[in-house]
């Protein structure tokens, strides 16, 4: 049987979302506040490195909480937006960005660590953490209304 790619290798679905960057940052949820406060209160420092920074929804709650974010993202059309909305942030997958000397008090990932490469994304994060610091890598997960009515046999596919 063969084997297929990892997701850190469908690279042209990670760079699409780019199409829309301004309806990807409308449509994506937040994070929840609490989350980000522990992570905030668990790093050594102020200074947060966003892999996969998107339009920097993750970002811009770690900027309200005080903390000042550089992300890296590959998709040029989202750094742009994260730009606009007041995150610094530099194109790049992670794997080949260029910290030139910079290190971080966390490093966190938003919906995004999939998309890395799991050997060259950790070597990557252990060298720019700074003594204590931190890999944050968290997801959204859907949790249906349980009043939310179940489909009909009709609407199901098959």
């Amino acid at each position: 049987m063969p084997t297929l790619p990892e997701t850190h290798q469908y690279r042209q679905v990670a760079e699409s979302f780019g199409t829309d960057a301004e309806r990807y940052d409308r449509a994506r949820p937040h994070y929840p506040d609490a989350m980000v406060e522990r992570i905030v209160a668990a790093t050594p420092g102020p200074d947060v490195l966003d892999v996969g920074c998107g339009t920097g929804i993750s970002s811009r709650q770690f900027q309200a909480a005080g903390r000042t974010v550089l992300g890296v993202d590959p998709d040029a059309r989202m750094a742009e937006l994260a730009r606009r909305t007041g995150i610094e942030s530099e194109v790049a997958t992670f794997e080949d960005w260029e910290p030139a000397g910079r290190t971080f008090d966390a490093v966190i990932a938003g919906q995004s660590w999939h998309w890395v490469d799991p050997v060259a994304g950790a070597a990557k994060a252990a060298e720019v953490l700074r003594p204590g610091g931190r890999l944050a890598v968290f997801w959204n997960a859907g949790d249906p209304s349980p009043t939310w009515p179940a489909p009909s046999p009709r609407s199901m596919p098959g």
